[in-house]
Formats: C-alpha cells, structure tokens, sequence
C-alpha cells in the first residue's frame, strides 16, 4: 500500500508542534531562578539534570522531525539519504521522521 504523504506531513506537523511545545516548557523551568539557600537545593538540581536530559532527547527528536518535513519539501521524502533507495510505506508508517530504508538503519 502507497504511503500517505499527506496524512504523514500531519503526524510529523503535529509531534513538531507538540516537541516545540514541550522543549520550550523545559527551557522555561531550566531558566527559573532558584534559591541558593533552599533545603531542597539537591532536590532541584537532580530535577535539573533530568529535564535537561528530557529536553535533549526532545530536541534531537524535534530536528528529525523538521528534517523529515524538509524532505517532503524536497520530494526527497521516500528516498533512503544512505543508498539512494526507497524505503518502504511501512517503514514510514511506523516512523515517519525516518530518513533511510531498514537495511541502512540496521548497519
């Protein structure tokens, strides 16, 4: 079955919104002064470190998501960018933001 390009370029459209969404709610509550003095300081700093692991992941998602809708863009979307190849429907069905066919994935 042929993908659909256009119910694929809503998914991704979606999950960016939502990832710009939540990586600036991240950045938000990163930039919140804390109080030096606070008995919750370690607390707030382990907290720290987990939103910004959250929001690394988030952004690094964020860009495959974007570089999948330039790819659209491009007409380039279908292609796998290692071997030139189409990868199949499924594949993009499944992860929409992929930009290369099982085999290449897999190496």
């Amino acid at each position: 079955m042929p993908v659909d390009l256009g119910d694929l370029r809503e998914r991704l459209e979606a999950r960016r919104d939502q990832l710009m969404a939540r990586t600036g709610q991240i950045e938000r509550d990163l930039r919140t002064l804390r109080d030096p003095d606070s008995e919750e300081r370690v607390t707030e700093s382990e907290n720290d470190e987990v939103l910004e692991g959250l929001g690394g992941a988030e952004r690094d998602e964020l860009s495959r998501v974007r570089h999948a809708l330039r790819r659209m863009d491009e007409g380039t979307y279908t292609e796998c960018e290692r071997c030139g190849e189409e990868i199949p429907s499924e594949r993009l069905r499944v992860v929409p933001e992929a930009s290369t066919c099982v085999d290449c994935a897999a190496k």
